[in-house]
């Protein structure tokens, strides 16, 4: 007699776990080494309506199955749609880095980075409950026999509502009398439930590409009634931006602004359809679908995925290479693509083959920002809706510094949830616990941090490195934003000007000159010019390298193609001399700045002061207080 394993035990008590265990055990079957109990990665895909929590057992019954188990190390990976795709590559990577069975159970491709895409052997969809599997389910569970035709019947009605009415002993006649008589709802969630994407114009926080969004409406009107051609409609941007920014929401809210339909797609999308035709097959078909709903917006999210076919230098870049220029023809059109306005998203727009973004394609650039302050809490009180009017949120402008629209509206559904566990209204209290904790920056921490500022206006001031815009050190920092800076001195670089040598000496000086000022002043540097990829160390050696080693401004005209860090860095490893004049080059700036800074000393701890009392000292009142502090000229009568 055959063993039955705990999770089979568990899959038996349910008519919904096993109908759906039978679906499960189906899909596996289309990849039969795997069936079988052989070595692979599979992806199933849930079906509509189905958490992945409803195919626990039944996946881990699909995964053990094998006799050989034992010998083997196994793994279970769950993509739910919206995780960060950071987050799910590094997952996959540790669970399934030496698994030699594993499945990575989704309830959408669209959840699925394209490294994950790379590495799975094939993706299946799991098909929805049908006749076969309900009878199955049915004879074994509840020991009723039904026919193959009642079930499919059964599977006519919403299935949630087919459980909970089928019951031992009970007669299929009476099952399917009872669910025709009985008004049923679809417990779906539908277009009227859920909140659409308001207009372009109401949202918040997309700056420039809000403006493009408003003019290409007007554009796209003029041109659907005649008053201007195609060649004078914009017919692609590319948005870029950190994560969370709302790049899918833009293009959500621009078609709704538009009032035309919104195709959205991905390459993990077409990659899912199977191998190198069937990918190409799925782009072209929603090029063609696109041309079919015209005018319409094609979304294409995480466009850098297709990659720069100057970069490939793996096994597959012929692979690679053909997809790219399979793009190229759909953004072309054989016969145009008059009416289709193409909307790339990346968080990495330098990764993006350079022919793309040529004229005619996706040819205007648009970066979206974190919110500002004022745009934190339109945003807020865009999900707040009416309850905003109960509200003051002005203290929560500097709360939410960092934040990103997701992080926002995250924010408001977990405040919400708070409200609904005590049966009350919405109040400000949830809002506020529902939002990062907040550490102050004062005392000892705020005059390290206002002197480490002001050493960088004195020098920049000093050495006139562009226009000086104001300096700030800030009241708090957000405990979950690594990436918010405590204070910061702003100048604005011209840029149209002569950039030799002593130019960027002067930014390195400037950049220097934190780590300087305190140093003079409290006798000892603290680590935060060193943490992180912007921090001033970073930026300094960047430059100090690129001078050196790349722009042909110091011992060697040898040019480099390095730009990233990481190449910058294996150029100072394989060049020792290099490396010795990075560290030079660095030192020299820092004494200087430290000997500006000695010179205005005065000058110095009057903007510590101010910055410590006020937060922020804004262009005025910095020459006044550097025109006081001057030594007066040959010929001037000291006051």
């Amino acid at each position: 007699m055959k063993k039955i394993s705990k999770y089979q035990k568990q899959i038996r008590r349910s008519v919904r776990e096993y109908a759906l265990n039978c679906m499960l055990r189906r899909a596996v079957k289309q990849s039969a080494h795997f069936y079988r109990g052989g070595p692979g990665i599979i992806a199933l895909v849930a079906a509509d309506g189905v958490d992945t929590d409803s195919y626990s057992n039944s996946v881990m019954d699909a995964l053990y199955q094998t006799r050989f188990y034992n010998q083997q190390e196994m793994a279970v990976v769950v993509i739910e749609q919206g995780e960060k795709p950071k987050r799910i590559v590094e997952a996959f990577a540790f669970k399934c880095g030496s698994a030699a069975r594993a499945i990575v159970l989704t309830t959408s491709t669209d959840a699925l980075p394209p490294t994950v895409m790379l590495a799975v052997d094939k993706v299946i969809q799991i098909g929805s409950v049908d006749g076969r599997a309900l009878q199955a389910a049915c004879a074994v569970v509840l020991n009723l026999e039904i026919s193959l035709q009642d079930a499919e019947a059964l599977c006519c009605f919403p299935m949630e509502q087919v459980y909970a009415v089928l019951r031992r002993g009970r007669k299929v006649s009476d099952i399917l009398d009872r669910l025709s008589k009985i008004p049923v709802q679809d417990e779906e969630p539908t277009k009227k439930q859920s909140k659409e994407t308001p207009a372009l114009e109401a949202m918040h926080g997309y700056g420039e590409a809000k403006a493009w969004g408003i003019e290409l409406a007007r554009d796209l009107a003029d041109w659907k009634t005649g008053v201007i051609s195609w060649d004078d409609v914009d017919r692609g941007i590319l948005l870029s931006g950190p994560p969370g920014v709302g790049k899918t929401v833009f293009a959500q809210a621009l078609a709704t602004q538009c009032d035309v339909p919104l195709i959205a797609s991905s390459l993990g999308q077409w990659q899912a359809t199977g191998h190198l035709g069937d990918l190409l097959k799925a782009m072209r078909g929603d090029f063609r679908r696109a041309l079919e709903k015209a005018p319409c917006i094609m979304f294409v999210d995480e466009i850098d995925s297709l990659g720069d076919r100057k970069q490939f230098r793996h096994d597959n870049s012929d692979y690679s290479i053909q997809v790219v220029n399979a793009f190229l023809e759909c953004l072309d059109g054989v016969g145009g693509r008059e009416g289709i306005v193409v909307v790339g998203a990346t968080n990495d727009p330098d990764r993006i083959d350079p022919a793309i973004l040529r004229a005619g394609r996706l040819d205007r650039q648009i970066r979206i920002s974190l919110p500002t302050a004022d745009e934190r809490l339109a945003i807020l009180a865009q999900y707040l809706g009416p309850q905003k009017e109960l509200m003051d949120l002005k203290p929560l402008a500097s709360v939410t510094s960092g934040m990103t629209g997701a992080d926002l509206a995250k924010a408001v559904r977990d405040a919400r949830r708070l409200a609904r566990r005590e049966r009350r209204d919405l109040q400000m209290s949830d809002l506020k616990s529902s939002l990062p904790k907040v550490m102050p920056i004062d005392g000892e921490q705020r005059r390290a941090i206002a002197i480490h500022e002001a050493g960088h206006t004195v020098v920049g001031l000093r050495l006139k490195v562009g226009t000086y815009l104001g300096t700030k050190v800030e009241d708090h920092l957000v405990a979950t934003n690594g990436a918010q800076q405590a204070g910061a001195a702003y100048f604005e670089v011209p840029n149209a000007c002569r950039r030799d040598r002593q130019f960027y000496l002067n930014q390195i000086a400037v950049v220097m000159a934190g780590l300087a000022a305190e140093e003079l002043v409290l006798g000892t540097r603290g680590d935060g010019a060193g943490l992180g990829d912007s921090s001033d160390l970073a930026l300094a050696t960047r430059i100090a390298t690129s001078m050196e080693g790349v722009f042909g401004m110091g011992d060697s005209f040898t040019r480099s193609t390095a730009v990233e860090d990481a190449d910058l860095e294996r150029l100072r490893r394989a060049n020792p001399d290099l490396n010795r004049r990075v560290e030079e080059t660095l030192l020299q700036q820092f004494q200087r700045a430290k000997g500006i800074i000695k010179e205005e000393l005065v000058f110095l701890n009057d903007l510590v002061s101010a910055l410590i009392d006020h937060g922020f000292v804004p262009p005025a009142m910095a020459n006044a207080m550097k025109a006081e502090r001057r030594p007066p000229a040959l010929g001037e009568r000291a006051a």
